[in-house]
C-alpha cells in the first residue's frame, strides 16, 4: 500500500469523522455541556486565510452541534508580523477572555500560544486545548497541567521524495517569506523533517519574491514555496500568470493556499486541526483532565496536482498518484 492510499483523505473517510462528531455532540449534550462557552483564539485572520477558515470551521462544527458557545478571536499575525503589534493583539485578547469568562480557549497556531497562553495561562484554572503548532509544542513549555493539544508536523520529506521523481537534479531551494513563522518552518524542516536546502531565501513583498522565484530556477532542481500570507502585494490574478510563464524545476509546497500556485502539494488538513480541538474541548468539559489527555500529531494529508504546470514541464504522474489527487487547472477556479 502506497503512502497515498494510506494517508490521504477520501469522503467515506469524511463522512466517517461526520458520523462520529455527531455522536460526541450527544454525549456531550447529555453531559449539560450547551451551557458552557468556548473562545477559540486564532493567530491570523480566518475569513481571509484558508487555513485558519478550515481550524475555526472543524471546530465550529464539533463545538455548536453540542450546543457550546464559540467566540473566534483572530490576532491577524501572519499579515502583521511586527512583534510589538502581535503583544498588543495578544493583550486585548487577554482582556477579551476576562469579559468573556470562557470555560475553555482553543490556541490555533503558534503565536497565540507564545504570546498569549505561555505568558498569561501556562497552569492556569482555565483549561487550554492548542492546535497548529509547528512541530515541537515545548517551545512554549507544553504540555501544562491545563493543556494539551494536536502538533502540526508536514509531508515535507514525502513531499522532496516526490518532487525528485520529476527533477534533473538534486538542489532543493526554499522561498519563504521573511517573518517569524516561516523561518521557523524553514528549520524544522531541516531539523525535523531532515530536508537539506541548498538555498534559503526570505522575502517581504512581491517584488523580491518574483526575483527570487526566477533566480532559484537556475540555481537549484526543485523548488519548495511556503506560506504567501505575509508577501504584501500578492494578487493571485498577477501571480498565476507569471509562475506559469516562469517555472521551470518541480516546484511543491506543503501549505493548503498554495496549491494554484506549485506543480505538487502534499497539504496539511486545517479541518483536522480544528476539529480535534473541538472534540477534546468537549471532552475536559465533560470532566476529563487534560494533563491526561496526551500530545499527538496530524496525520491527514491532501495530495494535489497543477496540470497547467505539470504539462508545461512535461511531467506525467502515476495513474494511481493522479486517482488519489486533487487536481486543479486555473481557467476552471477563476
Amino acid at each position: 500500500m502506497s503512502f497515498f492510499t494510506k494517508n490521504i483523505i477520501h469522503f467515506p473517510f469524511i463522512f466517517f469523522l461526520f458520523l462520529s462528531s455527531v455522536v460526541q455532540a450527544e454525549q456531550a449534550t447529555e453531559h449539560g455541556l450547551n451551557t458552557k462557552r468556548v473562545i477559540f483564539i486564532d493567530s491570523y485572520y480566518y475569513p481571509v486565510y484558508e487555513w485558519a477558515a478550515g481550524e475555526v470551521n472543524g471546530a465550529r462544527s464539533i463545538l455548536e452541534s453540542a450546543g457550546v458557545e464559540m467566540k473566534v478571536i483572530s490576532m491577524d499575525t501572519k499579515r502583521n508580523p511586527d512583534e510589538g503589534y502581535i503583544k498588543a493583539e495578544a493583550l486585548k485578547a487577554k482582556a477579551e477572555i476576562e469579559r468573556y469568562k470562557p470555560d475553555l480557549i482553543i490556541a490555533c497556531d503558534d503565536n497565540a500560544s507564545k504570546y498569549l497562553i505561555e505568558p498569561f495561562y501556562k497552569n492556569h484554572s482555565i483549561p487550554v486545548v492548542f492546535c497548529g503548532i509547528n512541530w515541537d509544542a515545548s517551545a512554549y513549555g507544553y504540555p501544562y497541567k491545563n493543556a494539551t493539544g494536536m502538533v502540526e508536523i508536514s509531508m515535507m520529506a514525502e513531499l522532496v521524495t516526490e518532487l525528485r521523481r520529476y527533477a534533473k537534479g538534486k538542489a532543493i531551494g526554499i522561498l519563504a517569506g521573511n517573518v517569524i513563522s516561516d523561518r521557523k518552518s524553514v528549520k524544522n524542516y531541516e531539523d525535523k523533517a531532515k530536508v537539506k536546502f541548498n538555498r534559503r531565501i526570505f522575502v517581504s513583498d512581491i517584488k523580491q519574491w518574483k526575483q527570487a522565484y526566477i533566480k532559484l530556477q537556475n540555481e537549484v532542481d526543485i523548488l519548495i514555496i511556503e506560506n504567501s500570507m505575509s508577501i504584501t502585494g500578492w494578487k493571485p490574478e498577477d501571480i498565476y500568470p507569471f509562475i506559469l510563464n516562469n517555472t521551470r524545476i518541480p516546484t511543491g509546497s506543503v501549505q493548503i493556499n498554495m496549491r494554484p500556485y506549485v506543480a505538487v502539494g502534499f497539504l496539511q488538513v486545517p479541518e483536522e486541526q480544528g476539529s480535534y480541538a473541538a472534540k477534546t474541548a468537549l471532552r475536559i468539559l465533560a470532566g476529563e483532565s487534560p494533563e491526561n489527555i496526551p500530545l499527538v500529531s496530524n496525520h491527514q494529508v491532501i495530495a494535489s496536482v497543477n496540470l497547467d504546470l505539470a504539462e508545461k514541464l512535461g511531467i506525467v504522474f502515476e495513474l494511481e498518484f493522479l486517482r488519489n489527487a486533487k487536481s486543479f487547472r486555473w481557467e476552471e477556479n477563476r
